[in-house]
This record gives structure tokens, sequence and C-alpha cells, in this order.
């Protein structure tokens, strides 16, 4: 079970008032909105989740937020670490300082390995002892797109190369999911290059996003959530909510109020893995502008903030990727 300290989640929006990195906050509390949803392999401290409820009376200065939030996370791993609760807790941080404050306290704690790290890579640094190592990742799961100063560094993203020769997708419960049934592998799994990282990027964060307007809309409007097992009835009737693609949502959401929509706005938000995924550099840069266009439209007819912070995130970020150059391949 993975634990967020709930001062992590805090710290977290408030990068979201930060234009160079909210894009990547939204994701991330996106990502967090589903697995929490899921109670699976993921949870957020609860209020009650703590050994000290009036560590507030004990605090650091006002001014030294840093040593308020690193002993705020100090006291989730303590908590958790009671194996009288569960089975103890280890601290997974690249904060050298917080490892120090948790392995004072006789807490155990894990340093990734780097920046770029997989989920195998992870595991196999963990100070644990029998884990399986063939159920995780030996590469990242999602291809990772940072902003860099430099042209020439934005034109990579940090993704590890992936290996010569055919592609092998095993199932892992906390990456980022393609829908159940054929499976179809493009040839460069792994991207070259900042706009198709990009494009990964957002075609699985505006499908989740999608899907919660979509639930939403289902509450309002009263709409049975049963689907149908009859030919006759839309694609979308036919699938639970969760299996939606991007497609599919624009689809429902356009029996309730209408918008303007680009005919190949469907398939630009395929995500890899989906029969007739593209690369992100397959798109022109107006295409990427009119789906980022229909994607606020949809967003301002149904009123849905998530929609509209998350396209005004991302635009600067689209800009940037299509002025930088391609690499030589």
């Amino acid at each position: 079970m993975i634990v967020i300290p709930s001062v992590v989640l805090s710290e977290l929006d408030g990068l979201k008032n930060r234009p160079e990195l909210q894009w990547f906050a939204r994701q991330a509390t996106t990502w967090l909105l589903k697995k929490v949803k899921e109670r699976r392999t993921v949870k957020l401290q609860a209020a009650r989740e703590t050994l000290s409820p009036d560590a507030a009376a004990r605090r650091p200065a006002e001014g030294d937020d840093v040593r308020r939030n690193d002993l705020a996370i100090r006291d989730c791993c303590l908590h958790f670490a009671d194996k009288s609760r569960g089975f103890g807790a280890l601290l997974v941080s690249m904060d050298k300082i917080l490892c120090l404050e948790c392995q004072k306290e006789g807490l155990e704690t894990c340093i990734p390995p780097r920046r770029s790290w997989s989920s195998r890579l992870l595991a196999q640094s963990l100070p644990v002892s029998g884990i399986d190592l063939s159920v995780f990742h030996d590469r990242e799961a999602f291809p990772r797109y940072r902003p860099s100063r430099t042209r020439e560094r934005l034109a990579q993203t940090e993704a590890p190369a992936g290996p010569a020769g055919p592609v092998t997708v095993g199932t892992d419960e906390d990456m980022m999911e393609i829908d159940d049934g054929e499976v179809w592998l493009p040839e460069e799994y792994m991207p070259a290059h900042a706009r198709d990282s990009l494009h990964a990027q957002i075609a699985e964060h505006f499908t989740l996003v999608l899907r919660d307007l979509c639930y939403r809309v289902h509450l309002e409007s009263g709409d049975s959530m049963a689907t149908s097992d009859s030919s006759h009835a839309p694609e979308y009737r036919r699938k639970k909510l969760p299996q939606w693609t991007a497609e599919l949502c624009l689809s429902y959401l356009r029996t309730k109020r209408m918008f303007t929509m680009p005919d190949f706005m469907g398939s630009f938000l395929q995500r890899r893995g989906e029969r007739g995924w593209k690369k992100g550099q397959d798109w022109t840069p107006k295409m990427w502008r009119m789906v980022l266009d229909a994607l606020e439209e949809v967003g301002t007819r149904f009123g849905d903030g998530a929609l509209l912070s998350s396209v005004q995130a991302v635009r600067p970020h689209v800009e940037d990727v299509w002025a930088a150059p391609l690499r030589p391949v």
C-alpha cells in the first residue's frame, strides 16, 4: 500500500499556483484521485492517522514551512510504522534531510536510484526481502515529459531507452492503464521527442478528466449507469464508465450539450496501446491547438473547472515542444 501524507497533498495543491509546474501537479492529483477512489493500492493519510494530533502547538517557527512539513511527513511515517496497526512503514523520498529525520527515529528509508526510475528498479532497491521482481516493470510505465531551460534538452524525454526487439507489456495495476481487450502495440513504444511524451501525457490525463466529467453529468442527468448488451446501443452504453476512451466520453457528452469538435479529436486523444494511436509529432501544431480549443469549449459548456484549468496549464508546454527542434534519428 502506498500512503500519501496529507501534507504532501497540500504541497502538491500549492504547485498549481506555479505556472511552470501546474500541468504536472494537475496530472498527479488526477492520477491520485483515481487511485484513491479504487481503494486498492494508494491511500491518503486520514486526519486521525497521526501520533501528534496537537502537533500544531509544537511546530517550528511559522516561516520554516519546509521543516514543518518534514516533521508532518515523519509523524505520518511513525504512525504507520507501528506494527500493531499493520506491517510497518518505509519512507521513499529523494529528500536526504527528510530521510535523516526518519532514520534517527529508527525508520527504514529508501532513496530512489535515479530520477527516471522504474517500479522494478525501485522494488529492487527497497530494504525488504522476498520481493517478486517479476511483477514490476523494468522501465517506466509512462514516458516523462519535463521542460528544460534549453531547447536542446527539451527535445528529449527522461524516459530510459527501451530494450531493442519486441516489447512485452505486463500488468501493473498502478501504471497508466490501457483498456481491456485487444491491445495494439506501436512500433516505437518509448518516445524520442518531447512532442511524443507530452502528447502521451495529454491523452492519458484528459481521458481521466473527461471520465470524471461524464460521471458528474451522469449523476446530474439521472442516466442509468448499467451497461447494455444490445448491438444497437451506442458504444459508450456497452462499456462501463471506467473503460471509456476519450472518444466515448465526448460522444456521450454531445448527447447532452453540443460543442465544436474536430473530426480527428477522438483519434488525437487515443492513448498508447489503443488501436489507431499515433505519435505526437504525427499531428500538426494546428491540430494540437484545435483539440485544446475543443476541450476548452467542453469545459465551458459544462462548467468544469478541472478541464478548463488543465487546458490552461498545458498550453504553454505545447507551444514549447513545437518550438524545440527534432533530434536526428
